[in-house]
């Protein structure tokens, strides 16, 4: 039987090496593609939780500008009482005050001298003044400039009124423990005789008028804050109230009662 011929398939070599590296190519170019597509999206996203970062930073700041102005109103409004009561204390002349009812007297000049210090939560302006990296990712000089400014001012207010008013507990408290050198038969006469008491009583309305004038000043450089970063005053008010909603219900403190048996109390009172 004749056998028949096997002629084998020619392989073009040339074009399985073209082949090859049009493949490699392909996969090199596809590698770079995704590489670069990754890195891209790294840089979008990082850029995205900056851009969060910074609005949420700003909006920290502006809050608590806005929250201290609030406070200085709370303030102003609590002294409207205060301001009354100076105004009659005033209104007496001198030599009459001893015609007056002693309990009256005693109360006018309880609620002339009932005064409240100033606080306020320096946490997001403590972040914001000592963290540099806050600063770079601002990238906003005129913002960072301006809550600067605004932040040396609250803390001067902060310094003067409360300054003011423990100049006023320090007199009283003198009258108190050195009744000696002062005029009058009680502490609250004598204390309504004192020129110093009768001075501070004078200034009792201008400070008053002028929490409320740094108030508003506050809010007028805080609205140039939010000019200059392209935050509404709708939203840093909103962001404001929703900061101050979430505050300790004190109807939900935990009650003593709740920690404690009887044989607590039984061992307490053993011990």
């Amino acid at each position: 039987m004749a056998k028949i011929p096997i002629n084998p398939p020619k392989i073009n070599v040339s074009t399985l090496k073209g082949s090859f590296w049009k493949q490699l190519g392909m996969i090199i170019l596809a590698t770079t593609i995704s590489l670069l597509l990754t890195i891209l999206a790294t840089k979008l996203m990082d850029a995205h939780r900056r851009a969060k970062d910074r609005r949420l930073s700003a909006m920290m700041v502006m809050s608590n500008i806005e929250k201290f102005s609030r406070n200085l109103d709370e303030i102003a409004s609590y002294m409207a009482g205060t301001d009354s009561a100076a105004k009659r204390l005033l209104n007496i002349p001198v030599e009459e005050l001893d015609l007056q009812p002693e309990e009256e007297l005693a109360n006018l000049m309880s609620q002339a001298s009932d005064l409240l210090f100033l606080t306020y939560d320096k946490t997001a302006e403590n972040i914001f003044s000592n963290n540099i990296e806050t600063w770079k990712n601002m990238g906003n000089v005129e913002f960072i400039d301006r809550v600067g400014q605004c932040f040396s001012a609250m803390n001067k207010v902060e310094e003067r009124w409360n300054g003011w008013v423990t100049t006023v507990e320090e007199t009283l408290r003198d009258i108190k423990e050195h009744p000696e050198e002062y005029e009058g038969n009680t502490i609250p006469m004598k204390s309504i005789r004192s020129e110093k008491v009768r001075h501070t009583l004078k200034g009792v309305h201008y400070w008053r008028s002028w929490l409320s004038y740094m108030a508003a000043t506050m809010r007028y450089h805080n609205r140039h804050n939010m000019n200059s970063i392209g935050i509404s005053e709708k939203e840093v008010m909103e962001f404001t109230d929703t900061r101050e909603r979430k505050t300790i219900n004190l109807d939900e403190a935990p009650d003593f009662m709740d920690f404690y048996s009887e044989s607590d109390f039984d061992q307490m009172s053993e011990n």
